[in-house]
């Protein structure tokens, strides 16, 4: 009956562990912006450019002035475009990008390093005319942001995504390890005491 026991404390610590670390949010991860248009990439204004998401503007996109512009910034669970451009719309594109679940004409490409992306949906925040979900395409590393044919748009317009993702890795990270042992050795100690003062 007690090993019984033991084996279920086990259990329980390691499953408990375990799922603490399941949840990745987005900080810290490596991520690359590819801007799309045209039928082709860009390599200029800004793109592409990789950097570690820490929820401050890190892009932006096509400089001050530009018609057609946005700071981008990523937090843990949510991606947010925030737009400078003047002209009020976007320019319609022939296919930029179309694969993988993926559809750009004219818009960003941002692809994840380290979690695997499970669902994106637009926040109630967004406050872009016209752009609606059907602008957003992602898998399981990439999110995709179509900005074809929008209008009405003015500067200070923002389009919020709330992403949720996880960590693909079905190793453990170092951090699961020790905290897996911490609760082992926590459980040992706990029945070895109860020995001796049974004894």
């Amino acid at each position: 009956m007690r090993r019984a026991r033991i084996a279920v404390e086990l259990l329980v610590v390691s499953i408990a562990c375990c799922a603490a670390h399941a949840y990745a949010g987005m900080i810290g991860t490596s991520v690359t912006s590819q801007y799309y248009d045209n039928g082709t990439t860009y390599s200029l204004f800004g793109s592409p450019s990789t950097f570690v998401a820490n929820g401050t503007v890190q892009e932006s996109f096509c400089g001050s002035g530009c018609p057609e512009g946005f700071d981008l910034t990523i937090t843990d669970n949510q991606i947010d475009y925030v737009l400078f451009g003047s002209r009020g719309f976007w320019s319609e594109s022939v296919p930029s990008l179309n694969s993988g679940g993926l559809f750009i004409a004219n818009g960003n490409l941002l692809t994840f390093s380290g979690i695997s992306i499970s669902s994106v949906t637009l926040d109630g925040s967004s406050d872009v005319p016209g752009f609606t979900a059907a602008n957003v395409t992602f898998n399981a590393n990439n999110v995709a942001i179509n900005w074809a044919g929008v209008t009405g748009i003015a500067p200070g317009d923002a389009v919020v995504l709330d992403v949720t993702s996880s960590s693909p890795s079905v190793t453990p990270e170092p951090a699961t390890w020790i905290n897996i042992l911490i609760g082992f050795a926590g459980v040992g100690l706990r029945q070895r005491f109860r020995r001796r003062s049974a004894a």
